[in-house]
């Protein structure tokens, strides 16, 4: 994936969704299901909603958006709310009918209803614009001298920045040599959230202050655009919507009547292979993958070669260490969340422990998710965690279907 000249992001449809994958030359390093064109989310929306129950023991609220739909709200992502129908103190927590400004950060999964927060962020493909916090800050990826061009564009632009209002300069700005989409975005964002504040106590209940653009566009924005040399999508619909958010950007359609996109790509093979339960690993262990309802659980096998003597501790640190950057993958590709423990082979040597873990780190902080590594239990079972945003691919296919293909 490192190599420009073999990445790759393909876009096609599957069912009644479509699929993002970034492929990096030889197999998939993400897999993404948005819904279509034609389908609307409410992720990303910012409304003026309504709580209607608080509980206590969860410390935590549920509101709706247009007087039936029920969302949660953590009182936790409750600091500087905008609350119109009254003044809220400091210290002092939200209250049934209270009317609060939030948007949707979650998805709803199963039974539950989708996640709410009351700060504010808008995510474009230079910057991500904030409610919490001011002043502008920097991705840690981009170079000092990168840091230092952007400073000074936005510093002759005189860009305008509000006391509530934070900037975060993404990696994709750093590959700009006109600042002006960046400054565009700036100004675009700062100007949404500042109407949101200024407005919000005049507006009526259940507002839908802003709805988020197509999230088959706002996933494009969160990968870098160093990481894939083209995009290529078969669905002609998609492929305008690209070419009009996108104009500067490498696009093409594929039209091939004999050979399918999907076909050309193994994308079923691949899709198969992310709904199952075993995945085999090149030195021929494998991952058995097992998604309960309190966690996902991953155990590591060695296979059927098995090194004996005094190579035993080399082979099972091989192991391992591809076991790792692999589980790393599949957390992305099936977009499993929550808590994960992963049952490595058992390895005596500390030594060899703290390089599994320094490596597996490593892999995980690739993540555009937040994930951390807890730590490795005197079991040794590795304790991982995976923030909760989308609903894992297999929600969105049917699996049954993709078994037999």
């Amino acid at each position: 994936m490192e190599n420009k000249t073999t990445g790759k992001l393909i876009i096609t449809r599957k069912e009644n969704v479509l699929l993002l994958i970034l492929w990096d030359g030889r197999k998939p390093s993400l897999i993404e299901a948005v819904p279509t064109l034609s389908e609307s989310s409410i992720l990303g929306n910012i409304y003026l909603a309504k709580v209607r129950d608080l509980a206590p023991g969860l410390n935590s609220a549920f509101l709706t958006i247009d007087g039936s739909r029920r969302v949660y709200l953590s009182l936790s992502e409750c600091r500087d709310a905008l609350v119109t129908n009254r003044c809220l103190k400091a210290g002092e927590t939200l209250k049934p009918e209270d009317e609060v400004v939030i948007q949707i950060t979650g998805e709803a999964q199963k039974s539950k209803p989708p996640i709410a927060s009351c700060k504010l962020t808008l995510t474009g493909t230079y910057c991500v614009c904030s409610s919490s916090g001011h002043g502008i800050h920097y991705s840690k990826k981009l170079s000092s001298a990168e840091k230092e061009r952007i400073g000074q564009a936005l510093a002759e632009a005189q860009i305008k920045t509000y006391k509530n209002v934070q900037f975060m300069i993404r990696t994709n700005a750093g590959k700009l040599e006109d600042p002006a989409p960046l400054l565009q975005e700036l100004e675009t964002f700062s100007g949404i959230l500042k109407s949101v504040m200024d407005t919000c106590r005049h507006r009526t209940c259940y507002t839908c202050f802003y709805r988020k653009e197509p999230q088959i566009i706002s996933r494009i924005r969160d990968i870098a655009f160093d990481v894939y040399e083209e995009i290529v999508t078969d669905d002609k619909e998609v492929w305008a919507l690209l070419r009009e958010t996108f104009p500067d950007g490498n696009i093409r359609l594929y039209e091939d009547s004999l050979l399918s996109l999907s076909a050309l790509y193994s994308i079923d093979t691949h899709l198969k292979e992310a709904l199952g339960k075993k995945v085999w690993l090149n030195c021929g262990g494998y991952l058995v993958i097992e998604p309960t309802e309190a966690m996902v659980v991953i155990d590591v096998n060695s296979g059927k070669t098995e090194s004996k003597g005094k190579n035993s501790r080399d082979y099972y640190l091989k192991v391992n260490l591809e076991a790792a950057k692999e589980v790393a993958r599949q957390l992305r590709i099936r977009n499993y969340s929550g808590m994960i423990m992963v049952d490595f082979i058992n390895m005596t040597s500390d030594e060899d422990n703290r390089m599994l873990l320094d490596y597996l780190e490593g892999c995980l902080r690739k993540d555009k998710i937040p994930t951390r590594l807890v730590d490795m239990t005197k079991l040794g079972v590795v304790e991982i965690t995976r923030k909760k945003v989308n609903k894992p691919l297999k929600d969105f296919l049917n699996h049954a279907n993709m078994i037999h293909l």
